[in-house]
């Protein structure tokens, strides 16, 4: 059953919340491909320890039901844009999905760059998972060279890039309010 998103809370991501996110991520995935891929949880550990940026998304009753990773510049592909940080990890658990999570988890994490300092960022997209492709290019992400193989999954992946300082966000109330490096 999908949370109203009134019944959710986004707050930065802790140590604490780590095991949660994995199992929500490892459940997205699985709902995403099909099946439970060996290696996705391993994968995405790894991403967390280099995180500079953590939005989580837990219901009244505490239960992490989404978050989204921010990782450094580099710590993404070769070819990515010198200077971009990366959106390492977004995932909703299935039950949570539909009510838009994804693109308020999005826009925070996007967020949370901007004040961090950063002026772009880069994402990595299975360029057959429509939802998401959607999700991104409705907020201004674009395509970044031609796509890759997956080194997991063996399916293309596409790069996308966001210029952060153009971003400009709508809350709840579909106001719309400028976020960008401060001057």
């Amino acid at each position: 059953m999908t949370p109203a998103p009134d019944l959710v809370d986004l707050r930065p991501g802790r140590q604490d919340d780590l095991e949660q996110c994995l199992g929500v991520w490892i459940e997205a995935s699985a709902a995403r491909d099909g099946r439970q891929v060996d290696g996705v949880a391993a994968r995405a550990r790894g991403k967390f320890d280099r995180t500079i940026a953590w939005t989580v998304a837990a219901d009244r009753g505490g239960d992490v039901v989404g978050f989204a990773v921010g990782t450094p510049p580099g710590s993404g592909l070769a070819s990515d844009p010198p200077g971009a940080a990366v959106l390492g990890l977004l995932a909703v658990a299935p039950r949570a999905q539909g009510a838009g999570l994804g693109r308020r988890l999005l826009r925070d994490v996007t967020g949370l760059l901007v004040r961090e300092g950063y002026s772009r960022a880069v994402l990595h997209v299975l360029a057959d998972n429509a939802g998401a492709v959607s999700l991104y290019e409705r907020d201004g992400w674009v395509p970044w060279g031609d796509p890759v193989e997956h080194s997991l999954l063996r399916r293309d992946s596409q790069t996308y890039v966001r210029d952060l300082t153009l971003a400009v966000h709508h809350d709840v109330a579909g106001t719309s309010t400028p976020s960008g490096p401060r001057a």
